[in-house]
């Protein structure tokens, strides 16, 4: 039955093309706005409060439509994905090509089960999973990835259980800082 709604639903989402009206609104955090596990953690709460506002099958594919496109919901590097429980890949903001492949053993060069343990912090009401992946704006990282930290939180909809989330790149501590005056640095004490 997972499986049976999750590729209705995907199979779907490539109908509809644009977010019903009842649910248009701004968020109070996009992507764009990411550059820390705060921001991080308040974007993906902000995209299940958006996606919360559909209550119809066309208002949710409209809603997956709105999250694959260019915009507050998606920025660069910064994206939002969602899986099944049973690691089936619903969206993937940066690799449509994902979509509908079931990834559950999908590790990072250390050997971290990146959907199993997005799926355990999400079983638990929500968390961060540090791992490797590549990074666009680095060339060379396709084999090892760049350390990247996820936020995952359980997303119900359809009557189906979901994991939602989104991820960002954190900066090595010398480019966060070699951006910086002296003042503004001087600030943070």
């Amino acid at each position: 039955m997972k499986r049976l709604t999750a590729a209705l639903i995907l199979a779907l989402a490539a109908l509809s093309p644009a977010v019903h009206p009842a649910i248009a609104q701004d968020p109070e955090v996009t992507a764009s706005d990411v550059v820390d596990r705060e921001t991080l953690k308040a974007f993906v709460h902000a995209a299940k409060a958006y996606a919360d506002n559909a209550s119809s099958l066309p208002e949710y594919l409209a809603v997956l439509q709105e999250f694959r496109t260019e915009g507050p919901w998606k920025q660069g590097s910064i994206y939002l994905f969602v899986f099944t429980t049973d690691g089936t890949f619903l969206l993937h903001g940066d690799n449509p090509d994902l979509e509908g492949q079931n990834m559950i053993d999908l590790e990072d060069a250390n050997g971290v089960k990146i959907l199993q343990e997005l799926i355990a912090v999400a079983a638990e009401g929500g968390g961060y999973v540090e791992y490797l992946w590549p990074d666009p704006a680095v060339e060379g990282d396709e084999e090892t990835g760049s350390p990247k930290v996820s936020y995952g939180i359980p997303y119900s909809a359809l009557g189906q259980d979901f994991v939602l989330g989104s991820g960002f790149y954190p900066a090595p501590a010398s480019t966060a800082v070699e951006d910086q005056s002296w003042g503004q640095l001087k600030s943070r004490f």
